[in-house]
């Protein structure tokens, strides 16, 4: 990941196939899965950096809806101060 990206998280899923699972029918292009939530792990400079990658790859004109996009928070890891016994 290079020094100005950032990791996110994206869910979404798509209403045409909820719509039509609800009906008992299966959507002609996308499996039942898509009726869920599917998390995505997208790098990016900012949140409107993924808005732009996520609708590009998954446009709502047909039928994605995106859920929720969340800022992936890196840790580091602290070593320990003291012995171990």
């Amino acid at each position: 990941m290079d020094s100005g990206s950032k990791r996110f998280e994206v869910s979404l899923y798509n209403k045409d196939v909820r719509k039509m699972l609800e009906q008992n029918k299966d959507h002609p292009n996308f499996n039942r899965d898509w009726a869920h939530l599917q998390f995505f792990t997208y790098e990016g400079e900012s949140e409107n950096d993924i808005l732009e990658q996520v609708r590009k790859k998954y446009p709502e004109r047909k039928g994605f809806v995106i859920d929720k996009v969340m800022e992936i928070k890196e840790y580091e890891f602290v070593k320990p101060v003291g012995r171990r016994f």
